[in-house]
């Protein structure tokens, strides 16, 4: 009973990383600042559940002497990857960064929340996807995409929420301010998407794993299914290979998918899942391994069934919306979003030579600080993720954050070669998280990206330590 709903429990966590559930518990004066306040989510909840059965099943779940558990212990620690050490000082350097922060605060809870989501990463690697499986794990990640998508046309043709308060759904309409939006030469107002997240690119990057997700479930996991699955990971999909409409319903979510996707007119993510789509198509052609991967009668009618289904979508949504296309593609340095972006990154750089920054989320506090006349919504943490971490934890923070980053990806290459098509679309799916993060902060500052980058380490780090899918 308590496996089944642990494991339930998980595909709910995966399946909920969009939700805005949430209890605000502090923020500080009189006027609420999303970046200055302290919050505790739906998904922290069930991220502690799921913690608290994993300290209990490796730890406590039998009796051995004490003698034992230290060894086991000591095992872990020895076992610490060079990239682990480095997370380790990452995390170091920015908990002492907070002597510096003017909110020490909003700093300590940033930094429990940092501590959060590095148990979430080795939660994963050293247990969850062994336990449960990388295909199912996927599979909640579809589902759940599957899910924001219906919520996300029905914002886009309605033009305001759906009432999901309770999921955590923004309450949007047209009339009202600081909605993400953008004017026809018409004049007439387009409100962007937010399915359940805070924001259209929030949504936009978990609906971009969610499209992985499909490629994973859709393709790649039927090129190698010559492999023995890792505990139970194919059970859901081998009940229903009698199912001969299966694969067409799947395409038709992914047709939904890709919809909503393009519904959420976030200009970077739709240009990187273009382009990571088109550079994994390059380099398929030009590897002989990749092409007799793809090369079976059943790998050319899926990649076939993936290309018509995208062309469509694309071309019916460009056919009825090609004004909306055209004014989003039409880029100004003009553009509020280009000037704030602008104004940030130079702020950003304003603190100058700094061992441990102003303090790890204390970006906006220093800004108010500093630039004390600007309009309330300016306080925002830099859009760039990597001037964020420099900002806030200094040559160090930065330093020891992207030899990290850089460490795993190292790591991963030289375990996998690269041999299998799905080890390569994951690391350009990888790299993409990573790019996008120099055009926005979503992934340190907001618990849906937070979820999907430290959960895409996870699942990286997992699949270069096996080779089974």
């Amino acid at each position: 009973m308590f496996k089944k709903l642990e494991k339930y429990l998980f595909y709910l966590l995966l399946f909920s990383i969009p939700f805005q559930t949430r209890k605000i518990l502090w923020y500080e004066g009189w006027r609420f600042n999303e970046w200055t306040s302290v919050s505790i989510y739906f998904t922290d909840v069930l991220f502690f559940i799921l913690f608290l059965f994993w300290l209990y099943n490796s730890f406590l779940s039998t009796t051995p002497k004490v003698k034992s558990k230290k060894l086991k212990i000591k095992s872990a620690i020895q076992n610490f990857k060079v990239y682990e050490y480095f997370l380790i000082i990452f995390l170091a350097v920015s908990a002492i960064s907070i002597t510096n922060s003017t909110n020490p605060i909003v700093s300590w809870f940033q930094w429990l929340k940092l501590l959060e989501f590095s148990v979430f990463y080795w939660y994963l690697v050293n247990y969850a996807l062994k336990k449960f499986g990388l295909y199912n794990s996927f599979l909640a990640i579809f589902v759940g995409g599957i899910f924001q998508s219906v919520i996300a046309i029905i914002q886009f043709f309605k033009q305001s929420s759906t009432g999901l308060r309770f999921l955590g759904e923004s309450i949007i309409n047209s009339d009202l301010s600081g909605i993400a939006s953008f004017y026809l030469p018409t004049g007439e107002k387009v409100i962007r998407v937010y399915g359940t997240t805070p924001h259209p690119n929030v949504l936009a990057v978990y609906l971009f794993l969610a499209l992985f997700s499909f490629y994973f479930i859709y393709l790649y996991s039927r090129l190698h299914s010559e492999h023995q699955p890792l505990a139970d990971s194919w059970d859901v999909k081998s009940r229903w290979d009698h199912v001969p409409l299966r694969d067409k319903v799947t395409l038709v979510f992914y047709g939904v998918l890709l919809l909503a996707f393009l519904t959420t007119f976030s200009r970077t993510i739709i240009f990187v899942w273009f382009a990571s789509f088109c550079l994994r198509v390059i380099i398929i052609r030009l590897r002989r391994n990749y092409r007799l991967s793809f090369g079976t009668k059943d790998g050319r009618k899926r990649i076939k069934a993936i290309l018509l289904v995208s062309f469509c979508v694309l071309v019916i949504f460009s056919s009825f919306y090609f004004n909306e296309i055209k004014v989003r593609l039409t880029i100004s340095g003009e553009d509020q979003a280009i000037e704030l972006r602008t104004f940030y990154a130079k702020e950003s750089l304003k603190i100058g030579f700094n061992l441990f920054g102003v303090g790890i989320g204390n970006f906006v506090g220093w800004l108010a600080e500093n630039k004390s006349n600007l309009p309330n919504y300016t306080y925002q943490p830099v859009h760039n993720i990597y001037l964020l971490v420099y900002s806030e934890t200094g040559v160090l923070g930065i330093l020891s954050f992207v030899v990290f980053l850089i460490y795993i990806i190292k790591d991963f290459i030289l375990k996998t070669n690269l041999q299998r098509p799905y080890q390569l679309s994951f690391l350009v799916f990888f790299c993409s998280l990573l790019f996008i993060g120099f055009f926005d902060h979503l992934f340190l500052t907001i618990q849906q990206g937070s979820l999907v980058l430290w959960g895409s380490l996870g699942i990286l780090t997992f699949i270069s330590n096996s080779d089974i899918i």
